[in-house]
């Protein structure tokens, strides 16, 4: 069902029940209304019948039981009578087919007066004392006139279907007006097609709801555009930093074959092909790892596991493959208990953008060294330096610094992918681990990293 159609039938539901309710409570109203009418007018009948009878008491008698509930008597609509003590019917309007039940001249009698229905007829009753002091009752009963309210009814319900049809097309056409602006937002957005993502949602009343769902849509176009051109730089990035090492190799290779060379010349090449090979591969590690924390981090599994462990792991798998480099450790705070040393994540995860940063530091050093600062609190917070002896980072690229394949042109004679601090960035993330990076020019970077809060797992 259309959403148009279902406001539509909403509205409509919505306004004929309140109007319906309406409706009821005003014949209810104007039935109670007449009901009050009839009883005042026949308690003024009663009361004025009486007062005209009773000052010719002397002359009231019993009526005859013949005229009682007299049999072939056509029915009446109306009548007034007064009976004794006795409850003997001493005057009646009409004397033929007098017929009312002594329990309800008792009642009357008891009460003062009352309002009762005498078969098809409403009555009403006093007791009322004659000049001499005697009681009597006086009853009057007629039948209500309803066409007044049977007309009422028929105007009502006629009303209710012709209002109620107005509704409907007041509804359906003031959604539609309502909903317009969505058809237009639908066709816009139908109209935009990944080869040209910039165009963006225009909206007439910035306040409205609908607007801040464009906005909310063109919020969501500056993402997926975002997304599209990392994804195009990515590839090409990913192709340019895989092309070079293949036609390095491949020139190589095809260098080595034109004529015989010495052991050496043959042992240099393998070396540097080797060399090259080990780039790549760290290349594709580096490219599979931000993809999976990208892509899956749900899927990874977090543990307890010691953060000066992690980071001493870090700095000897790195010492390993790079011998000339030197990592300073300094602990400024120890924590008083073991279970302080501890955080929860991903450990191989977190070792490697440790290594990762701690081969930053060394490469970019000119001494090849970098120096740790840690400092372990005893609530679980952890913070972690990292200092560099380099030239610096410019402050227009320490934003960029963290997009993959970036290369700082200051920095474009080192070694590397561009990947590794992406990565890094992807990583600590995931861990909730906030990053900060000062610099000052040609006196190195420090990388501060705050561990969030230890929670005893």
């Amino acid at each position: 069902m259309q959403i148009r159609t279902k406001l539509a039938l909403q509205f409509i539901f919505i306004a004929a029940i309140i109007f319906a309710i309406a409706l009821v409570f005003i014949y209810a109203q104007f039935r109670q209304h007449l009901e009050r009418e009839f009883y005042t007018l026949l308690e003024s009948k009663a009361r004025m019948t009486a007062d005209m009878v009773l000052r010719h008491e002397y002359e009231l008698l019993p009526l005859p039981d013949s005229s009682y509930r007299a049999v072939g008597v056509l029915p009446q609509e109306e009548n007034t009578y007064i009976f004794n003590a006795q409850n003997r019917c001493v005057f009646a309007v009409i004397p033929q087919g007098v017929n009312v039940p002594d329990k309800w001249i008792n009642q009357i009698r008891s009460a003062g007066e009352s309002r009762f229905q005498n078969g098809k007829l409403q009555a009403y009753g006093a007791s009322v004392k004659s000049p001499s002091g005697k009681q009597y009752v006086v009853i009057s009963e007629s039948r209500p006139d309803e066409s007044q309210l049977m007309k009422l009814r028929n105007i009502l319900i006629l009303t209710f279907f012709l209002v109620v049809g107005m509704v409907a097309w007041g509804g359906r056409f003031f959604a539609g007006q309502a909903l317009q602006p969505v058809s237009h937002i639908v066709q816009e957005v139908d109209s935009i097609h990944p080869s040209d993502l910039s165009r963006r949602l225009q909206s007439d009343d910035p306040k409205d709801e609908l607007s801040r769902l464009a906005a909310t849509f063109n919020h969501l176009l500056d993402r997926i555009e975002r997304a599209f051109r990392m994804q195009r730089s990515f590839i090409s990035n990913v192709s340019h930093e895989l092309k070079n090492p293949l036609a390095a190799m491949d020139a190589q290779i095809q260098l080595a074959q034109q004529k015989e060379r010495s052991v050496q010349d043959y042992q240099r090449v393998l070396d540097s092909l080797h060399f090259d090979i080990h780039e790549m591969n760290d290349t594709v590690e580096k490219l599979l790892q931000l993809a999976e924390v990208n892509a899956e981090p749900a899927g990874i599994v977090f543990s307890k596991f010691r953060l000066d462990e992690a980071m001493l792991q870090a700095r000897d798998t790195l010492m390993r493959t790079h011998p000339d480099y030197a990592i300073v450790f300094e602990i400024l705070d120890m924590p008083q208990q073991e279970e302080h040393l501890y955080i929860n994540g991903n450990e191989p995860l977190l070792r490697t953008a440790l290594l990762n940063l701690f081969d930053n530091g060394c490469k970019f050093s000119t001494d090849k060294k970098v120096h740790v600062r840690i400092r372990f609190r005893d609530e679980g917070r952890h913070e972690v330096e990292i200092q560099d002896n380099g030239p610096g980072i410019p402050d227009e690229d320490i934003q960029r610094i963290f997009e993959p394949f970036f290369r700082s042109p200051q920095h474009a004679h080192v070694k590397g992918s561009g990947i590794g601090l992406s990565l890094v960035q992807s990583i600590l993330r995931l861990h909730g681990v906030i990053m900060d990076v000062f610099s000052e020019k040609n006196r190195g970077a420090t990388f501060r990293l705050n561990f969030p809060v230890y929670q005893t797992i």
